[in-house]
């Protein structure tokens, strides 16, 4: 290689690392509005329902219609991604989801629940384009820091989980003010924050990441490929399967064990202010440790960090499920290690998704992925509360951990099989 060749391809190399840098800055910014945007909205949702439901079997079907409708937007934005790019994909979900957040106020205006309901439908995609935020962080990120570019950016939601839910009695000083009723002035704040996160997007989240590494993808020397998958055949790859097993079931336990957790805890008549702090080290747990997950997938391989991230919730399931029917500190615990399990697990299992896929139809299978994640999501919210009316909250923990089994057997299984290649993905 020449001088002069050795000076462009360092020179390349910087180029490539400041738009690292510069990617993972605008969707931190952006995923730290739109977590906002989102956590108000869901933090008043059920309320809303039950002023508007007329019928309290009715209440709990906007949560179920905004998963859902995540579950069709993820599929979607990653079809608009894989054509024109991250930043349109991304783009779209925030506009769809502000859309839902004026139809959540018009709802109110009109009192009509059905309204609401689509609204909410809507608004679900904005929670999708935050999810596939992740995977645009490691669009461009190199084998040795994508678990931590990826995980930084999970970790910026946990700004918005924390401050969304606390702007509530500013939106209904707004919303009195426009002389609307008053839980729709969070729905305000949403539409608000979803079009500054468009607007971050659309501005700064340039070149696209995921073009840019198609472009560079391009430039490299031709090297011999193996025959391309069809997108089932892909999923069916070992690394996809581990991981579409691992994100789907640990989210299906996560949202059942969450909601029913809090119902549990909540029998003793402990003051709302100290159940709101036992949710809060769940909340913290999700998301605010997920650098460090990154930083462990990064060191000690993917399938050994999905391990240790199972473990963890299969921990989780035995101290909740061995928990008194009260607030106390093995229930607190409980929660905390149930969310940085699935922290573990849905920066691991991310990563390696990504690294598992061809090109080609990378960007559909992890669309597919967070589809079957939502759908699982909604199944766990809807089936937690028959388990536990009909068998009891220790019942609902032993599915919980019966469901993760097949995926902690996976990932033991790729470890032992390959433990030389477990310090980096399998493909």
């Amino acid at each position: 290689m020449s001088v002069q060749d050795t000076e462009t391809t360092g020179q390349d190399a910087g180029d490539l690392a400041r738009l690292r840098r510069r990617t993972v800055r605008t969707l931190v910014v952006s995923q730290i509005v739109a977590g906002v945007g989102v956590a108000t909205g869901f933090g008043v949702a059920t309320l809303m329902a039950a002023r508007l439901a007329g019928s309290p079997a009715l209440v709990g079907l906007e949560l179920t219609a905004s998963t859902l409708g995540s579950a069709f937007a993820a599929a979607v934005l990653a079809a608009v991604a894989h054509r024109a790019g991250r930043r349109r994909g991304l783009m779209a979900g925030y506009l769809t989801g502000g859309v839902g957040a004026v139809l959540c106020v018009l709802g109110a205006v009109a009192a009509s629940f059905w309204v609401y309901v689509i609204g909410m439908v809507f608004y679900g995609a904005a929670q999708a384009a935050g999810f596939q935020a992740r995977f645009a962080a490691g669009d461009l990120a190199s084998e040795r820091n994508r678990g931590r570019a990826v995980a930084f950016v999970l970790w910026a939601t946990t700004i918005g989980s924390i401050a969304g839910p606390n702007l509530a009695g500013a939106g209904a000083v707004v919303a009195r003010a426009l002389g609307l009723p008053e839980l729709s002035g969070d729905f305000l704040f949403a539409l608000a924050a979803f079009l500054v996160s468009a607007s971050v997007i659309g501005i700064w989240l340039r070149p696209d990441p995921l073009l840019a590494a198609r472009a560079e993808l391009d430039r490299r020397p031709a090297r011999p490929r193996t025959r391309r998958l069809a997108p089932l055949r892909t999923v069916a790859a070992p690394g996809a399967r581990l991981s579409l097993v691992a994100l789907s079931t640990s989210h299906l336990v996560m949202v059942a064990l969450m909601a029913m957790t809090m119902l549990h805890i909540s029998h003793s008549g402990a003051a709302l202010g100290v159940v709101g702090f036992v949710f809060s080290l769940h909340l913290a747990g999700m998301s605010g440790f997920s650098p460090v997950f990154g930083w462990i997938a990064d060191r000690i391989g993917r399938p050994l960090t999905l391990v240790f991230g199972l473990l963890l919730s299969m921990t989780s399931f035995v101290l909740l499920g061995t928990s008194p029917v009260s607030v106390s500190v093995q229930a607190a615990l409980g929660l905390l290690v149930l969310g940085l399990g699935w922290s573990c697990v849905m920066v691991t299992g991310s990563v390696l998704l990504s690294e598992s896929v061809d090109t080609e139809h990378r960007l559909l299978v992890q669309g597919f992925s967070d589809t079957l994640m939502l759908v699982c999501a909604a199944i766990g919210s809807a089936g937690s509360g028959i388990v536990v009316a009909s068998l009891g909250f220790p019942a609902l923990n032993v599915i919980a951990g019966v469901a993760v089994l097949p995926a902690l057997v996976l990932a033991t299984l790729v470890v032992r099989r390959r433990p030389a290649a477990g310090l980096r993905a399998v493909s």
